[in-house]
């Protein structure tokens, strides 16, 4: 019975992984660039001829706080500094990004350093927009 435990531990990797640590990230409210935590947000991927964008909506409560995250982001974004959790440091593709008011909220407009990565940085903002949460930038899969 203990050589068949065994083998099932075995064959399941047996606990031992050589897989980095991820660090943890941000509380929600340590993140001053994460728009997602504002009461009523939410968030869509727009693709744009030269990139893409991530618009978040909001309730007219929140519309102050989800700008200045969205600004933050952006910032955090452009100038490659921040806590590696943070939202601002998510996207990967090399890029630029820009921040315009809408009426509910931010749209931080997104344009890669070469236009042959410009459906990479769509596929990617999909992405993060697809897994983003009310209340939190933890991504959910």
């Amino acid at each position: 019975m203990k050589l068949l435990l065994i083998a099932s531990l075995a064959a399941c990797g047996g606990g031992v992984t050589s897989e980095k640590p991820h660090p943890a990230p941000l509380t929600t409210k340590a993140d001053p660039s994460c728009p997602m935590t504002f009461a009523g947000t939410s968030v869509t991927e727009e693709d744009t001829t030269n990139g893409g964008a991530l618009v978040f909506v909001t309730s007219p409560a929140s519309i102050d706080g989800v700008r200045k995250a969205a600004a933050t982001l952006a910032q955090m974004h452009n100038q490659h500094s921040g806590p590696a959790e943070a939202m601002g440091m998510m996207i990967g593709t090399k890029s630029t990004s820009v921040v315009e008011e809408v009426a509910t909220g931010s749209r931080i407009v997104f344009t890669p350093a070469s236009p042959d990565d410009v459906a990479a940085l769509q596929n990617e903002l999909r992405m993060h927009a697809g897994h983003l949460q009310p209340g939190s930038c933890e991504m959910k899969m």
